[in-house]
Protein backbone atom coordinates (compact mmCIF):
# COMPACT_ATOMS: atom_id res chain seq x y z
CA UNK A 1 0.00 0.00 0.00
CA UNK A 2 1.49 3.85 -0.79
CA UNK A 3 1.96 5.25 2.14
CA UNK A 4 -0.98 8.33 2.52
CA UNK A 5 0.29 11.34 2.62
CA UNK A 6 -0.52 12.54 6.21
CA UNK A 7 1.24 9.96 7.01
CA UNK A 8 4.23 10.95 5.22
CA UNK A 9 3.98 14.37 6.50
CA UNK A 10 3.54 13.61 10.59
CA UNK A 11 6.58 11.17 10.10
CA UNK A 12 8.73 13.88 8.51
CA UNK A 13 7.42 16.08 11.25
CA UNK A 14 8.24 13.96 13.41
CA UNK A 15 11.69 12.59 12.34
CA UNK A 16 13.01 16.55 11.87
CA UNK A 17 11.67 17.43 15.40
CA UNK A 18 12.90 14.51 17.12
CA UNK A 19 16.83 15.68 15.55
CA UNK A 20 16.33 19.24 16.69
CA UNK A 21 15.28 17.71 19.85
CA UNK A 22 17.90 15.38 20.26
CA UNK A 23 20.28 18.26 19.22
CA UNK A 24 18.57 20.42 22.12
CA UNK A 25 19.02 18.06 24.46
CA UNK A 26 22.69 16.73 23.94
CA UNK A 27 23.33 20.88 24.53
CA UNK A 28 21.64 21.23 27.66
CA UNK A 29 23.45 18.39 29.28
CA UNK A 30 26.70 19.97 28.13
CA UNK A 31 25.81 23.57 29.44
CA UNK A 32 24.80 21.42 32.89
CA UNK A 33 28.30 20.02 32.91
CA UNK A 34 29.62 23.28 32.28
CA UNK A 35 27.24 24.71 34.97
CA UNK A 36 28.36 22.40 37.63
CA UNK A 37 32.32 22.76 36.93
CA UNK A 38 31.77 26.36 37.12
CA UNK A 39 29.60 26.58 40.14
CA UNK A 40 33.10 24.48 41.44
CA UNK A 41 35.40 27.28 40.63
CA UNK A 42 33.72 30.29 41.43
CA UNK A 43 34.83 32.67 44.33
CA UNK A 44 32.07 35.01 43.57
CA UNK A 45 29.09 33.33 45.38
CA UNK A 46 27.21 34.55 48.45
CA UNK A 47 27.47 32.02 51.01
CA UNK A 48 24.11 30.86 51.60
CA UNK A 49 23.98 29.90 47.95
CA UNK A 50 26.97 28.09 47.93
CA UNK A 51 25.50 24.51 49.09
CA UNK A 52 22.88 24.85 45.77
CA UNK A 53 24.89 25.61 43.59
CA UNK A 54 25.92 21.86 42.16
CA UNK A 55 22.73 20.84 42.23
CA UNK A 56 21.80 23.92 39.22
CA UNK A 57 24.23 21.85 36.95
CA UNK A 58 22.96 18.20 38.02
CA UNK A 59 19.49 19.26 37.40
CA UNK A 60 19.76 20.72 34.22
CA UNK A 61 21.92 17.88 33.38
CA UNK A 62 18.53 15.09 34.53
CA UNK A 63 16.05 17.20 32.73
CA UNK A 64 18.14 17.34 29.53
CA UNK A 65 18.71 13.41 29.60
CA UNK A 66 14.78 13.27 30.44
CA UNK A 67 14.36 15.35 26.85
CA UNK A 68 17.07 13.17 24.98
CA UNK A 69 14.44 10.03 25.80
CA UNK A 70 11.66 11.85 24.69
CA UNK A 71 13.69 12.95 21.51
CA UNK A 72 14.41 9.40 21.09
CA UNK A 73 10.81 8.16 21.21
CA UNK A 74 9.75 10.27 18.83
CA UNK A 75 12.55 9.20 16.34
CA UNK A 76 11.29 6.15 17.07
CA UNK A 77 7.86 6.86 16.04
CA UNK A 78 9.06 8.67 13.12
CA UNK A 79 10.52 6.17 11.87
CA UNK A 80 7.72 3.89 12.43
CA UNK A 81 5.35 6.02 10.20
CA UNK A 82 7.97 6.38 7.65
CA UNK A 83 8.20 2.38 7.55
CA UNK A 84 4.48 2.14 7.93
CA UNK A 85 5.17 -0.37 10.85
CA UNK A 86 2.44 -0.99 13.24
CA UNK A 87 4.34 -0.03 16.08
CA UNK A 88 5.05 3.42 14.84
CA UNK A 89 1.16 3.96 14.55
CA UNK A 90 1.46 3.15 18.69
CA UNK A 91 4.23 5.67 19.37
CA UNK A 92 2.57 7.88 17.46
CA UNK A 93 -0.68 7.45 19.03
CA UNK A 94 0.84 7.09 22.57
CA UNK A 95 3.22 10.24 21.86
CA UNK A 96 0.17 12.66 20.49
CA UNK A 97 -1.62 11.73 23.97
CA UNK A 98 0.76 12.38 26.29
CA UNK A 99 1.06 16.00 24.56
CA UNK A 100 -2.27 16.30 24.50
CA UNK A 101 -2.35 15.11 27.85
CA UNK A 102 -0.10 17.83 29.21
CA UNK A 103 -1.59 20.39 27.86
CA UNK A 104 -4.86 19.77 28.83
CA UNK A 105 -2.97 19.34 32.48
CA UNK A 106 -1.44 22.78 31.82
CA UNK A 107 -4.74 24.31 31.50
CA UNK A 108 -6.44 22.92 34.40
CA UNK A 109 -3.86 24.54 36.23
CA UNK A 110 -4.45 27.49 34.63
CA UNK A 111 -0.80 27.29 33.24
CA UNK A 112 -1.62 27.38 29.70
CA UNK A 113 0.27 29.60 27.11
CA UNK A 114 -0.78 30.15 23.70
CA UNK A 115 1.71 27.72 21.99
CA UNK A 116 -0.23 25.28 24.43
CA UNK A 117 -3.44 26.09 23.39
CA UNK A 118 -1.52 25.51 19.69
CA UNK A 119 -0.37 22.08 21.15
CA UNK A 120 -4.05 20.79 22.11
CA UNK A 121 -5.39 21.23 18.65
CA UNK A 122 -2.60 19.63 16.86
CA UNK A 123 -2.14 17.14 19.22
CA UNK A 124 -5.81 16.27 18.83
CA UNK A 125 -5.82 16.66 15.09
CA UNK A 126 -3.07 14.14 15.42
CA UNK A 127 -4.78 11.74 17.71
CA UNK A 128 -8.07 11.97 15.26
CA UNK A 129 -6.35 11.45 12.17
CA UNK A 130 -4.29 8.34 13.67
CA UNK A 131 -7.84 6.96 14.20
CA UNK A 132 -8.86 7.11 10.74
CA UNK A 133 -9.74 3.81 9.15
CA UNK A 134 -7.34 4.33 6.16
CA UNK A 135 -4.59 5.22 8.26
CA UNK A 136 -4.85 2.53 10.72
CA UNK A 137 -5.69 -0.12 7.29
CA UNK A 138 -2.19 1.12 6.51
CA UNK A 139 -0.39 1.22 9.56
CA UNK A 140 -1.71 -2.78 10.23
CA UNK A 141 1.22 -4.84 9.39
CA UNK A 142 -0.76 -6.70 6.75
CA UNK A 143 -0.67 -7.16 3.68
CA UNK A 144 -4.09 -4.96 2.53
CA UNK A 145 -5.59 -7.92 0.46
CA UNK A 146 -5.73 -9.58 3.73
CA UNK A 147 -7.08 -7.08 5.61
CA UNK A 148 -9.75 -6.11 3.04
CA UNK A 149 -11.18 -9.94 2.49
CA UNK A 150 -11.48 -10.44 6.60
CA UNK A 151 -14.17 -7.64 6.49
Amino acid sequence: MQRPTGITILAIVYLLGGCCDLVMSCFAMAVGDRLLEDTETSVDVTPALAPYLPLRGSLVFWIALCGTGASLFKLCAGAGLWSLQPWGWRLALLRATLKLVSHLMAAVQGAITPSGILGVLVNGAVLVYLSRPRVRLALAGAPVASLMTAR
